[in-house]
């Protein structure tokens, strides 16, 4: 692998992996830039086929969204952690975008599947009034698929931590270009930054 590709692969294990709880605090994520441009890889990024089900037990799949930007994050109902920080900040994000009337969807993945039901993920997206018109929460696949589409897709594990209650997830946001292509990684928690994310998002989405 080149240069670049192995720099990527020690950010990968060093940035994008944080469980919920506090022992895997992803103290890289806040000290580097939130904002981090992934076509600079040696390969390109590309989402992988996924289908499941949304909070109102609608079909969802990756060619869902063919043909617009979208914005996703892994999430579950009970996760007693980040999840509480990247929600809303996610929130926020979508809050600007559609004041500034930008054309990208949110899509939030559930690493708790078979406990996250539609109906809990309504509940749930009420709970941080999120603006259901543009954004997914999407279930109603196994959870080895599930870590399949997250590490193919985002190049990030998955993993349960019963002793904690906890499950290791990704705390970056991901910003996927209308073939579907991974552009983006943003800092989803302690490194969020709201008008360096929303400028860059801008900058795409408008050009």
């Amino acid at each position: 692998m080149k240069k670049l590709g192995s720099m990527f692969a020690f950010m990968m294990t060093g940035i994008m992996v944080a469980g919920c709880s506090f022992l895997y605090e992803d103290a890289s994520e806040s000290a580097g830039s939130p904002v981090i441009d992934v076509t600079q890889a040696d390969d390109p990024w590309q989402v992988v086929d996924f289908e499941g089900v949304n909070q109102f037990g609608e079909t969802i799949t990756n060619e869902t969204y063919e043909g617009e930007w979208w914005l996703a994050k892994t999430i579950f109902t009970r996760c007693p952690g980040v999840c509480n920080v990247m929600t809303p900040n996610m929130k926020e994000l979508q809050d600007g975008i559609i004041e500034e009337d930008l054309d990208v969807h949110i899509v939030g993945f559930t690493v708790d599947p078979d406990f996250d039901t539609p109906e809990r993920l309504e509940d749930y997206g009420e709970a941080y009034g999120v603006d259901f018109e543009s954004w997914d929460f999407i279930t109603g696949y196994s959870y080895s698929e599930m870590q399949r589409v997250i590490l193919e897709s985002f190049n990030a594990p998955i993993q349960e931590l019963p002793e904690q209650e906890d499950i290791m997830h990704p705390v970056r946001f991901y910003l996927m270009s209308p073939d579907g292509q991974v552009y983006r990684m943003y800092s989803g928690e302690s490194g969020f930054d709201y008008d360096i994310i929303m400028e860059d998002i801008r900058s795409l989405v408008s050009a």
